[in-house]
Formats: structure tokens, C-alpha cells, sequence
């Protein structure tokens, strides 16, 4: 995947639109239990560079303190996650469904895997390499 290609995602109405160049790092699945309380399962994540990342709607951006370190955003309108904010991080945590079935990416790690709850089993992994 070239450097230039462009990922472009939006929230379920449409009012959120995100515009991010497409990464090397792959999709990451987070199963801490904040995620699978906030998400109601494991979040799908695309990390970003922060400065890289084009936001349009930000009137409709609502953002929640999750932590004393995680900001957590989503649309005001259709209540769909958009990212976790790491205080710190260069990096912004995108929810890869944003992005559509064909980002070109592949699933390359679980997280806090040990936190996933008895009712699902992990795929094994067949990408190379992990963020």
C-alpha cells in the first residue's frame, strides 16, 4: 500500500468524516474491559499520526474523559465511536469500522488479550509483522 493512499471514514450519519493516510501498522483489537464496556465487545483500531489525521463535523464531536489519561470521542448525532485520545501518545486510536469493509489492512495484534471475556476464542494471526 502506497504512502499517499488515502483512508476516508465517517460515522453512521454521516456527519463525522475522517481523512487519514493508509498505515503500516495494521489493525489492532483492544480487549480491555473498557473497550468491551464501551463497545460492547473488543474495539478495532487504527492508529494514526495525530497531525495526519482530518477531521470534518467537528460540531459534532462529543468527548468523554474515559480515564485520567484517555480521552474517548463520539458523534454527538448517531452515538458512533470515533477514537481514543492517549495522553502522550503521538498517535490517535481511530475505530477501523469508520473505514468501511476495504481498508486493504489486516488485523495484526491483540491487546490485553487476558481481559477478553469466555465467549469468544482469538483467530490466529497470518499477517506478518505488529505495530
Amino acid at each position: 500500500m502506497p504512502d499517499t493512499d488515502l483512508l476516508q471514514g465517517r460515522c453512521h450519519c454521516g456527519a463525522v468524516r475522517l481523512t487519514v493516510p493508509a498505515t503500516r501498522f495494521g489493525i489492532v483489537a483492544c480487549h480491555c474491559e473498557d473497550c468491551q464496556q464501551l463497545h460492547g465487545k473488543f474495539f478495532a483500531m487504527i492508529a494514526a499520526d495525530r497531525e495526519a489525521v482530518r477531521l470534518e463535523g467537528e460540531a459534532s464531536v462529543q468527548r468523554h474523559d474515559s480515564s485520567a489519561t484517555v480521552v474517548r470521542a463520539f458523534c454527538r448525532n448517531c452515538g458512533s465511536r470515533l477514537y481514543k485520545d492517549a495522553q502522550g501518545s503521538p498517535r490517535l486510536l481511530l475505530a477501523a469500522g469508520l473505514f468501511g469493509r476495504h481498508t486493504g489492512m489486516r488485523l495484526r495484534k491483540h491487546v490485553w488479550d487476558a481481559s477478553k471475556p469466555d465467549w469468544y476464542e482469538l483467530p490466529a494471526l497470518d499477517a506478518p509483522g505488529t505495530p
